[in-house]
């Protein structure tokens, strides 16, 4: 698959990269932060909207946690899969081979969760010196449009209009284990869980070297170098 010329033409691409086994590692691991809510870390912010159990929630979740924020911080882990060689090597095709990390976190869709986030390009809020940013959106679930979906807006890195005209939006439909390869540019939303079941996203963003934050960022590993001519820094 030429994952460079989809890249360009869409603004978004997505690969399936992980097994059902590591999916389920995957979701062991972040059970392991959400129930009970982690707070092991100084830095690791785990955003429950409530502080007990709610027994009518999927029990995956009962305290019904949305978000993470410095997922690498939560162990050795977590730490390797913002190297992990295959994202790394779709990222490289897309941004070219000398790579840093930008910040890891987690979205999470318990059932019923309103999405109140609306359209925007993640570099309104990341500003760079150039838009040379991909976010790697890792699925446990599966996604479709009444599951928590990702919306995007195909094309739209290659145009200022500030939301989709009709009929543009997009759901990112997805199986466990599928990443999601979104530009910086790409207008983008989250969609409200319908389901009756949690979903859950580990998202980690990566930028070029050569790219340079003009906004303060004190993300956990922010500009951590992971590649250079397209091979990890440890092999060097």
């Amino acid at each position: 698959m030429d994952h460079l010329a989809a890249f360009e033409r869409d603004g978004y691409l997505v690969v399936d990269i992980f097994s059902p086994d590591e999916v389920a590692e995957l979701k062991k691991l972040l059970s392991g932060l959400i129930d009970p809510p982690a707070s092991g870390h100084p830095r690791l912010y785990v955003h429950a909207a409530s502080e007990k159990p709610l027994p009518r929630l999927d029990p995956y979740n009962p305290y019904a946690v949305w978000k993470i924020v410095n997922t690498p911080l939560a162990g050795d882990a977590w730490y390797a899969l913002i190297q992990d060689a295959r994202i790394l090597d779709v990222v490289g095709e897309l941004i070219g081979p000398d790579i840093n990390f930008h910040m890891g976190f987690a979205r999470l869709r318990p059932t019923g969760l309103r999405a109140e986030e609306g359209w925007h390009r993640d570099l309104e809020t990341d500003r760079h010196t150039l838009p040379e940013l991909v976010t790697a959106l890792i699925y446990l679930d599966d996604m479709d449009a009444e599951s928590g979906a990702t919306l995007v807006c195909p094309g739209s890195h290659r145009h200022d209009r500030p939301a989709p005209e009709e009929g543009e939006a997009r759901p990112v439909r997805a199986r466990p284990g599928s990443v999601l390869f979104l530009h910086c540019l790409t207008l983008h939303r989250a969609s409200g869980n319908m389901t009756e079941r949690h979903r859950s996203i580990l998202i980690n963003e990566y930028k070029s070297a050569r790219t340079v934050e003009v906004t303060p960022n004190d993300a956990a590993f922010a500009d951590l170098p992971l590649r250079r001519g397209g091979r990890n820094l440890s092999a060097l």
